[in-house]
């Protein structure tokens, strides 16, 4: 036990990276300045009763409380760095079960501490950079391993876009070289096919659709059984040249009074224009949305405009809460699973939310929607009378 405590209460040194390395990213090989000493083979099957891991918990405590006190400090990222090393030290005395939770919270830490140290003394993010290495020396085989990669990634593409002055093109050109090249050399892993869908994503944000479609098809080739393929094809379905017929059958978040109906199918509503606006609850701008999409039906409705609200919670119970109180029109249905669902495989949906406009003939029009956008596209498909 003494020795495993040693081992991560030790400095953190230079490491070699090996199998994630990235040819002319920040995580190419270099030689390693020193060397860290072998964990104890315990390190992986010894499990301490809860006397000796108070400290630690203790120390955690501590560190939360003082990052929240310093969270505007200049200095707040030392405290992030330290909550990282004591997450390590913790993981190393759990239970198998509950230890690639707490890595991942460790790999969080570094990535804070990343992010948040001075650019002249980059420390936190040099210790992001080896954190790799020394997750595959000492916790073999964990998947933190490869997360630890992914959010180094992230963290170095959020300092590209400062070097480039805001340049969010080349800060995202740069992410999806990086996330591609993670996929070539880890493509045995399911988070390969993760990258490649998030690279895809980026591109169609940039407009950039036929990269996009290059992504989408390599996973469908490359990695058939994940689900990540099977979104690609809804990706691939939604970005087709030719206008596809969109289909709809789910059940409403509440039923239709008089009428017995328990759920919407998408042909009843032939010969309408329709808005189909996917969201959740905790969805990031959702509350402005349907205020918005409701003066969007007050404005169209009479000319043959209907909308319909896709809530993708988990729990429809959920939906009605958030609902409670709140002015809505249009017809309200549900489908559980959120980004991971059924609807949003089938229509490869990445983000929430986002709005569908779909034609009079039931075909898909436009996609991936803002809010603002979506009206511009309305007012041209339903002119106004003279």
């Amino acid at each position: 036990m003494k020795s495993t405590w040693n081992w991560l209460t030790g400095s953190v040194v230079g490491l070699a990276i090996a199998s994630t390395s990235y040819a002319g990213s920040p995580y190419a090989p270099h030689t390693a300045a020193r060397s860290i000493p072998k964990a104890p083979e315990t390190a992986t099957e010894e499990v301490a009763d809860e006397a000796k891991l108070r400290p630690l918990l203790d120390k955690l405590s501590e560190l939360s409380q003082v990052i929240d006190r310093n969270a505007q400090s200049p200095q707040v990222w030392q405290y992030h760095l330290e909550q990282a090393e004591v997450l390590l030290r913790l993981a190393a005395q759990s239970r198998q079960k509950e230890r690639e939770d707490i890595l991942h919270m460790a790999v969080d830490a570094y990535s804070s501490a990343a992010l948040l140290c001075p650019r002249e003394q980059p420390v936190g993010l040099q210790r992001l950079r080896e954190l790799p290495a020394r997750l595959a020396q000492y916790f073999p085989g964990s998947p933190a391993i490869l997360y630890s990669v992914l959010q180094g990634i992230e963290a170095d593409c959020t300092l590209e876009l400062e070097k480039t002055g805001g340049d969010k093109v080349k800060a995202e050109e740069y992410h999806c070289k990086l996330l591609m090249q993670f996929a070539r050399q880890n493509a045995d892993f399911p988070e390969a096919a993760k990258a490649v869908l998030q690279a895809a994503h980026i591109r169609e944000s940039l407009g950039q659709n036929e990269e996009a479609c290059r992504c989408y098809r390599l996973l469908i080739d490359r990695f058939p059984d994940n689900p990540a393929a099977r979104k690609a094809g809804g990706a691939l379905w939604r970005l087709g040249d030719k206008h596809q017929p969109m289909s709809l059958e789910l059940p409403l978040l509440y039923g239709a009074a008089g009428s017995g109906s328990t759920a919407l199918h998408l042909d009843e509503l032939r010969g309408r224009l329709v808005v189909v606006y996917f969201w959740t609850s905790s969805s990031e701008h959702v509350e402005d949305d349907f205020r918005q999409l409701r003066q969007i039906t007050d404005r169209y409705a009479g000319r043959g405009l209907e909308v319909v609200y896709v809530n993708v919670d988990n729990d429809a119970a959920q939906a009605r809460a958030f609902l409670s109180g709140r002015l809505t029109a249009g017809v309200h249905v549900h489908q559980p699973g959120g980004i991971e669902g059924s609807v949003a495989e089938r229509y490869g949906i990445q983000s929430l939310p986002q709005a569908f406009l779909v034609g009079r003939d039931g075909s898909l029009l436009k996609h991936s929607l803002s809010i603002e956008r979506l009206e511009a596209e309305i007012a041209l498909q339903l002119p106004r009378r003279r």
